[in-house]
């Protein structure tokens, strides 16, 4: 994924991704951090976008991958989802 690509989804649905970090997350400031990170790993793949699919829900696992990648890092817990 590119630069443009990831402004494109912040515009599109960011604000359901960070809702979702903060559902993930007690913390405000770690769930600013988790979104912050789901973004940047999304830039650092090569990924191809299909937004005729569900980008959203990729962003969505991508979140929860992060989030169990650095659950010492991350107050937050995943067992309700």
């Amino acid at each position: 994924m590119n630069a443009r690509e990831i402004e494109k989804c912040i515009d599109a649905f960011g604000t359901d991704i960070y809702r979702f970090c903060l559902k993930l997350c007690a913390d405000k400031a770690d769930a600013e951090d988790l979104y912050q990170q789901t973004f940047l790993k999304a830039l650092e793949t090569k990924w191809t976008l299909d937004w005729e699919s569900n980008p959203k829900a990729l962003f969505f696992s991508l979140e929860k991958r992060q989030k169990k990648a650095g659950a010492a890092k991350y107050d937050c817990s995943l067992q309700q989802y």
